[in-house]
């Protein structure tokens, strides 16, 4: 299981009559007693193109003040990363609730743009969304 620049870590699991299935390394189909001897190590093709990115889901969580998503906007905004959808509510609890989607170029990038919002008053929590 590697991780590269290009994106998550991976792991090949080579199937029963249909070659080799490329898997994020944490994903449950793969990590059970009788797939071990099944899994091969690979990696990302080193591609130093930039213009390839990945959509990401992200929910960020905080306290539902006034001004809250224009800090989160701008703070993404500010790493250089595109946002291709947001929404957001507030419940009666006072939380935000933000959920965008992002484009990245990498695991880094995304790392970059959650350690960045994290840093706004009143985040309580940043986290990617798994489909």
């Amino acid at each position: 299981m590697l991780q590269s620049g290009a994106g998550d870590a991976i792991v090949g699991y080579i199937t029963k009559g249909r070659g080799v299935t490329i898997h994020r390394a944490d994903c449950p189909n793969v990590h059970n007693e009788e797939s071990t001897e099944r899994l091969l190590e690979v990696e990302w093709e080193n591609n130093e193109e930039k213009s390839k990115q990945y959509n990401v889901d992200i929910e960020i969580t905080g306290y539902d003040r006034s001004g809250l998503l224009n800090e989160v906007l701008q703070c993404v905004s500010e790493t250089h990363t595109t946002i291709n959808a947001v929404s957001g509510k507030g419940d009666k609890n006072k939380v935000a609730h933000i959920h965008m989607t992002i484009a990245i170029n990498n695991i880094s990038h995304l790392r970059r743009v959650v350690d960045r919002i994290k840093r706004i008053s009143d985040i309580y929590s940043v986290r990617r969304v798994m489909q």
